[in-house]
């Protein structure tokens, strides 16, 4: 593995660093954050800022080149990621769920799903897509090796001529309020889950679909994030991705995608290190910096090896997956993104715990940035299962468990 960036990547972190420096002040997350969550979206779409993230190129990164995108591999993704949680986190409530659909679309979509999506991507900056797959009662059990008859999720879609009917619920999804949702439910409800899930693409305008409740956090987001109902809700059959009852291959395929989110824990690490080095090196206790004393300079040595260790286990995973794929294949969820999962967990925690200690009681003021960052390390400990969940998963593979072994045949 080459452990330099490539000249397209270099730019590409150039862009998204001078695009953080000119579009994400402080004064602009100030006035978005400081409003109503369900105004934060539209707001940003009266100011252009869809707009200037489809016109830099990054909206539709991952678009395939033969539709007009970047085409970029998983290991660009994850640079551009990272990139982006240290420079312009904001963005990232609009980039990262269009890119892992992308690449979920561009493996298993028709052409006419491809040329409806891809198309629509490169021409309205508003258009956002999320996913929504957790349900009350059945979080993660899509995640681990529970196949039970009956068990992993309840939502449920029956055709109907030219139609799927779907009812069901879901819940703690943030992306209630995009253009489309991706919906993992099943099309049969007896089955093991391995041979019953399917995804449906619902357009978030269609009659029956609404939001029972939206959540609110202790760390805010960008997009509202809420429990999503459906009631009778009909969407034509062209609008399932890939097989009937063969999703799971679908959402074990895409989990290679879920490497974002450990690359998006190195750039904000990033950012919490550089942060605290710099209020290191500016309060003076006991006549120097304390920079300057043993201590801190432990913390900020530790706080480094692992973040460099996260980034390293990212690119290379990302990398292996990139090489295979030159090769035609078709890498599915891996040891590799389940270690990167379970890691960035304790980089997230352990860089927010360090600084929360170097920066004392200043580390607490909400007017100062680092505050956010703490509390948004120890707010996000749910994401993509518990830390214990992404142990348990890096636990079964390495035996080299593949939950994919129940299709064959």
């Amino acid at each position: 593995m080459d452990f330099r960036l490539s000249e397209e990547q270099s730019d590409l972190v150039g862009v998204i660093k001078d695009f953080g420096k000119r579009e994400v002040t402080e004064k602009f997350v100030r006035e978005i954050m400081g409003r109503p969550a369900l105004d934060r979206v539209p707001y940003a779409r009266e100011q252009g800022f869809m707009r200037k993230l489809l016109d830099i190129g990054l909206k539709t990164l991952v678009v395939p080149e033969e539709y007009g995108g970047g085409g970029a591999d998983l290991l660009t993704q994850c640079v551009a990621t990272e990139a982006i949680a240290q420079y312009a986190s904001v963005a990232a409530a609009f980039l990262q769920s269009s890119w892992k659909l992308c690449g979920d679309l561009a493996a298993f979509g028709t052409e006419q799903q491809k040329e409806w999506i891809f198309s629509t991507l490169a021409s309205d900056p508003g258009f956002l897509m999320g996913s929504a797959c957790t349900e009350p009662g059945h979080g993660v059990d899509p995640r681990l090796a529970n196949d039970a008859p009956g068990s992993g999720l309840a939502t449920f879609a029956f055709r109907d001529g030219d139609e799927y009917v779907i009812n069901g619920e879901k819940c703690f999804i943030g992306s209630v309020t995009t253009n489309l949702l991706f919906v993992w439910l099943r099309t049969d409800k007896r089955g093991p889950l391995s041979r019953s899930m399917s995804c449906i693409m619902v357009p978030t305008t269609t009659e029956g679909y609404s939001v029972q409740r939206f959540n609110e956090f202790m760390t805010e987001g960008l997009r509202p994030n809420g429990d999503p109902l459906f009631d009778d809700v009909r969407v034509p059959v062209a609008n399932l991705l890939g097989e009937e009852n063969k999703g799971f291959l679908i959402w074990e395929g895409r989990s290679v995608y879920n490497l974002l989110w450990p690359a998006s824990v190195v750039g904000e690490a990033q950012k919490i290190y550089e942060l605290t080095k710099a209020e290191a090196k500016r309060r003076v206790q006991g006549g120097k910096p304390i920079y300057e004393h043993s201590n801190v300079g432990m913390k900020l040595a530790e706080m480094h090896s692992m973040i460099e260790d996260l980034r390293l286990k990212v690119y290379r995973t990302a990398w292996e997956v990139d090489e295979a794929a030159k090769t035609g294949k078709v890498v599915f969820d891996t040891l590799g993104v389940n270690l990167c999962a379970m890691a960035a967990h304790d980089v997230q925690t352990g860089t927010a715990a360090r600084a929360a200690e170097i920066w004392g009681g200043r580390g607490a003021l909400k007017d100062l940035p680092i505050e956010g960052y703490i509390r948004s390390a120890w707010g996000h400990l749910h994401e993509f299962g518990t830390p214990d969940i992404c142990r348990i998963q890096s636990w079964l593979r390495l035996d080299g468990y593949e939950p994919l072994d129940s299709l064959a045949g």
